[in-house]
């Protein structure tokens, strides 16, 4: 089954990791507001699916890595977060290829409002061991008033031996003539932002 580092114990997790789903070589995983430093390791044959939520209020940095470790390992990450106020939420997540066949692919979307400040930043590290690695990063942040945002997917490639490897992010002010056209409707401006919010994050 997959590792998991000393970060992961039953204990320490008990109120921040659920598991809900398990068959045979495939795990599911749900990290709701995470914080500090976690590591995962996918073991050969195994398939691993995270899912990140942080919609609560207030600042947090959180670091994963993901430690791809034996030959036709794959793990994919999906990631929503909202911050608002003054929050400052960071989210680091790095992944490491080192055998063949392997599957790396990280998605993450994040809306910030008010004066917070969010930074989605994702790496993936193909080894020199690396053997025909897809690797697949994705960045996307919605701006609302006076808030900022960064994102920076990096893709780091140390073999020549390489399947697939792509990398996007995006981060855009939202757009007035969307908001315009939902208030002509006759929806109240913050339920507007709120159709917006919500047709980002979950799509």
């Amino acid at each position: 089954m997959c590792k998991k580092s000393n970060h992961f114990t039953r204990n320490s997790l008990k109120n921040q990791l659920a598991f809900w789903k398990k068959n045979g070589t495939l795990a599911a995983m749900k990290l709701e507001n995470p914080s500090g430093e976690k590591k995962v390791v996918v073991q050969k044959n195994e398939s691993l699916e995270i899912f990140l939520e942080d919609f609560a209020p207030g600042s947090r940095e959180f670091f994963l890595e993901i430690e791809l470790a034996e030959n036709n390992s794959r793990c994919k990450i999906f990631g929503r977060t909202h911050a608002k106020n003054s929050d400052k939420k960071s989210w680091t997540i790095v992944q490491n290829f080192n055998g063949k066949n392997q599957i790396g692919q990280i998605e993450l979307r994040g809306v910030a409002e008010n004066k917070s400040h969010l930074e989605l930043n994702a790496t993936g590290i193909l080894e020199k061991k690396s053997v025909d690695a897809n690797a697949r990063i994705s960045e996307k942040i919605l701006l609302f008033d006076d808030a900022r945002g960064r994102a920076l997917p990096i893709l780091t490639v140390k073999t020549d031996h390489v399947k697939s490897a792509s990398h996007a992010a995006s981060i855009t002010p939202v757009n007035d003539e969307n908001l315009l056209f939902l208030t002509s409707r006759g929806i109240s401006p913050d339920k507007a932002r709120q159709i917006l919010k919500n047709g980002f994050l979950h799509k």
